[in-house]
């Protein structure tokens, strides 16, 4: 079935968007890993904002710290609510396996030019059916992620970049339907998340948004595996 899925996307992309494949997509893709690969790791401060209608959680703070090619630690001294796919923004891990892209078009967003381009995954394992990012044309940096998962529904994400000469997002912005990601048991109480699904066809999707903004990193400061398997503070 996934293949005769995967197999029906591919030749309907391909015939639709044919025209615009004046640019090679593969290679588009190959320098946004390249120029992220430059950093091999980093640290960075972070304050995350949720706003979510039925939850009230108040602003958290955290530090973050990453090194290639996927090793991710979070260090908060009280609950800091992230989504997985919001704190993992590395092109290396989004763009892992093997997958078909496809150049859909120039585009323009925030001021700068755009090429769009649809990445989808062709192992049976991955969680994602579909994806599509927005890249920088010149800068080789994703600002702009819409992807459809398996479990989790379609989710959004926007990258903003204002920090000079540093290839890493200062905020971003991660949009999600509520009723299609499950929250932590914590954050709910005694709220039960089915009252967050549409009771008809009529009802609006309710949505949510995890904010995170960025400042202070510290690029390629020799961060160790070891760094990775000591415990932290996070929700202690």
């Amino acid at each position: 079935m996934k293949n005769k899925l995967y197999f029906l996307i591919t030749v309907v992309l391909s015939t639709i968007i044919s025209y615009a494949q004046d640019k090679n997509p593969d290679e588009i893709l190959n320098k946004v890993k390249s120029e992220f690969l430059k950093i091999n790791d980093y640290s960075v401060n972070a304050v995350i904002n949720v706003d979510v209608d039925f939850l009230k959680v108040p602003e958290s703070k955290a530090t973050i710290y990453f090194r290639q090619p996927d090793k991710m630690k979070l260090e908060s001294d009280g609950f800091a609510l992230l989504p997985k796919q919001g704190l993992d923004f590395s092109p290396s891990k989004l763009l892992e396996g093997d997958y078909t892209a496809i150049y859909t078009k120039t585009d323009t967003l925030d001021g700068e030019n755009i090429d769009v381009i649809k990445v989808i995954p062709e192992s049976d394992s991955s969680g994602i059916i579909l994806s599509t990012l927005w890249i920088d044309e010149d800068e080789y940096i994703i600002r702009k992620i819409e992807s459809t998962s398996k479990r989790s529904g379609t989710f959004e994400i926007h990258l903003y970049y204002d920090h000079k000469d540093v290839k890493l997002p200062s905020k971003v912005s991660f949009k999600f339907n509520v009723s299609e990601v499950p929250l932590p048991a914590s954050l709910t109480g005694d709220f039960d998340q089915e009252t967050a699904k549409p009771k008809s066809k009529k009802d609006k999707q309710m949505s949510g948004t995890v904010i995170v903004s960025y400042s202070n990193y510290r690029i390629n400061i020799g961060l160790t595996d070891k760094f990775f398997q000591e415990e932290t503070s996070t929700n202690k």
